[in-house]
């Protein structure tokens, strides 16, 4: 491809901007080291992201697609555009996914994106990346397109890669919104909150979400828990990965326990339930304030 016809790789380079080449620190940049093994990513991004928590959020905006399967090598592809491979000792190593493998993933997820009425994203446009498959010999090992060699065909159906998701797919076993459900696992809390983000915080799962209603608490409600606050809710995960999935910006029935003044959901007792009808809001209030929680959880 001529130069003239914009390759992301020469627009990249020409941006005026500081690259640094930064070990990976932050959890969904973690998995990505995991799975394709590399530690080191190049900071900003092909998608302008400054920094490692920026990228993650985008990350985890691709978590319905990375569950649906629709193509093994859709976690290559995020993993190379969100969190570039560099090398500390090879600073002039650019890496990028290649046009191929841009285009299958495109093609193989078409469906499953037209399912949820969505479209390819502008920002992974495949016509962009360079054309030929490179084999570089870095400490990384790592297998791509890349500028700082010229470019040696190869036949990208000798490519392979892990067949598992990030975030697999899993069976979420559906908990009810019923008497029965309160009555059994006496919840202590029930809020309505707008999903944020996740992160990882002394190895388990964190929740960051705005406050919509806080429903109910038996007893006291914990401080700072009130109507447009920005909160958290602890888990007993272990990973980044929800069952069931959450969406950033929709709003949840979250129904939990307060563990040490804090707001605890377990992942085999706890109800996460989008909010979609009034009615809703108006069950888990009734039954929140019929069968509380009476004894305190200590830490």
């Amino acid at each position: 491809m001529a130069r003239s016809e914009s390759l992301l790789i020469h627009d990249f380079l020409k941006a005026d901007r500081t690259l640094t080449c930064e070990r990976m620190t932050n959890p969904i940049a973690r998995i990505c080291s995991a799975k394709f093994g590399y530690n080191m990513t190049r900071m900003p991004n092909f998608v302008n992201h400054n920094d490692q928590r920026a990228a993650s959020l985008h990350f985890e905006g691709f978590q319905r697609l990375l569950a649906s399967q629709c193509s093994q090598e859709l976690a290559f592809l995020l993993c190379s555009y969100i969190f570039p491979p560099c090398s500390a000792t090879q600073s002039n190593l650019i890496v990028t996914p290649c046009r191929g493998l841009c285009q299958r993933v495109r093609d193989n997820c078409s469906r499953t994106l037209e399912s949820h009425s969505l479209t390819w994203p502008q920002q992974f446009r495949c016509e962009r990346l360079q054309t030929a498959w490179t084999v570089e010999t870095t400490d990384m090992g790592f297998v791509g397109c890349a500028n700082s060699q010229p470019a040696n065909t190869m036949n990208s159906s000798a490519v392979t890669f892990a067949s598992q998701p990030l975030c697999p797919s899993r069976t979420c076993k559906a908990v009810p919104l019923n008497k029965k459900t309160f009555k059994k696992r006496k919840f202590d809390f029930a809020i309505e909150a707008e999903y944020t983000e996740s992160s990882i915080v002394d190895g388990q799962k964190v929740l960051q979400v705005r406050v919509i209603s806080p429903l109910h608490f038996c007893g006291t409600a914990p401080e700072g828990v009130v109507v447009n606050a920005t909160v958290l809710i602890h888990t007993d995960a272990a990973d980044l990965c929800s069952c069931p999935e959450l969406e950033q910006r929709r709003s949840y029935l979250f129904t939990g326990y307060q563990v040490a003044g804090r707001l605890q959901l377990s992942t085999r007792r706890s109800l996460a339930m989008e909010v979609t009808r009034r009615k809703q809001r108006r069950r888990a209030t009734k039954y929140m304030k019929k069968f509380c929680r009476t004894e305190s959880i200590a830490a």
